[in-house]
């Protein structure tokens, strides 16, 4: 059974989908961060504004930002957010891509540590985000709110079966928390006066929040994800493990590879039982996996943007997919679970 967490007296209420949207935001930062380098790269860094002025693209990104901001404040609707999202995580994304230009006294844009910060600052980003949503249970009124945020939404437009379930279990949940009963059988009318929508084939619906392919959705999708991270944790172990045995002979050690070292076999010790695991006791499995992968994501990555800068994105793109996998594999069990509740 889950459990209500009780009235709050908070001002800002969560909405159940913005940490999809968040994460959805800094996964298009992160790309168009790599399509600015790759596209400036091919055409020899090119210059916006003739001899005198130089216009950088950290303009076009807030630009881009202040756009986002207008339509997600003007407009209503699911819609309209997501079009932010696009909007927003482009612009951060152009933004972000320029920050060694104002760390260092020369305006550097091939600051070699600028990589670093661009992830670390992601990073963070990340980890406040879900510390937001994960901090504790959402509230009566949260519950309250979602519910009728979506029933806003399928009035003018429709609702798919999956956002009504989702729907019902919110008024269910916000029921047992002490929800004034007349209020939520008044929301549950209208939903069910909500005409049924097909999921949008939109790629800008579809793709924020960014969804798998349905064959990764499961248990197999966590069996792949779970064999691929192993592989590359396996691979940077041994990497490290070399790399510090050449230091230790030209007595010249890093710090930083010993943390690695150490970090990437916990990230395999990990992998590997949890992988074991996974057909006797998936709820610990899938904890042990997403440990291995945020353990990837928030120090191995890290170090090896330090080390090797844009080298360590393939390393970073198999860690951030295997916390994508089994993050999303953790929902889908817990909505099951609620659904299963309420039947």
């Amino acid at each position: 059974m889950t459990t209500v967490v009780p009235r709050s007296r908070a001002r800002m209420l969560r909405d159940t989908t913005s940490s999809a949207q968040v994460e959805a935001l800094l996964i298009l930062a992160v790309a168009t961060v790599l399509v600015t380098r790759l596209y400036l790269h091919l055409t020899g860094y090119p210059q916006v504004g003739g001899a005198n002025l130089h216009i950088a693209h950290v303009l076009w990104g807030g630009l881009l930002m202040v756009i986002a901001l207008f339509v997600s404040l003007t407009f209503i609707g699911r819609g309209p957010h997501r079009a932010a999202v696009l909007l927003g995580g482009i612009g951060f994304g152009l933004f972000l891509d320029e920050v060694g230009k104002f760390v260092t006294k020369t305006n550097d844009y091939f600051y070699k540590p600028a990589v670093a910060i661009m992830y670390v600052v992601v990073v963070l980003l990340l980890v406040l985000n879900r510390t937001i949503h994960s901090r504790r249970g959402l509230t009566t009124d949260e519950y309250l709110t979602n519910a009728a945020l979506t029933v806003t939404e399928g009035l003018a437009r429709g609702v798919t079966p999956t956002a009504r379930d989702q729907a019902m279990v919110q008024l269910d949940r916000a029921r047992e928390g002490g929800a004034d009963p007349v209020v939520v059988g008044q929301i549950e009318a209208l939903l069910e006066r909500c005409r049924e929508a097909r999921p949008s084939s939109s790629v800008l619906v579809s793709a924020m929040p960014l969804r798998m392919p349905e064959r990764l959705q499961g248990i197999r999708g966590v069996r792949v994800a779970a064999a691929l991270l192993t592989v590359f944790s396996i691979g940077i172990l041994l990497n490290a493990a070399v790399t510090l045995e050449r230091d230790l002979a030209a007595r010249s050690a890093d710090l930083m590879t010993l943390i690695q070292l150490v970090a990437s076999a916990v990230t395999v010790l990990l992998c590997v039982t949890g992988s074991i695991a996974l057909r006797r006791d998936y709820r610990w499995s899938i904890r042990a996996l997403r440990a291995a992968a945020l353990i990837t994501v928030f120090v191995v990555d890290v170090i090896d943007f330090a080390i090797e800068e844009f080298g360590a994105l393939v390393n970073v793109a198999v860690g951030a997919a295997a916390l994508s996998v089994f993050s999303h594999y953790q929902r889908q069990v817990s909505r099951h679970e609620a659904l299963a509740d309420t039947a």
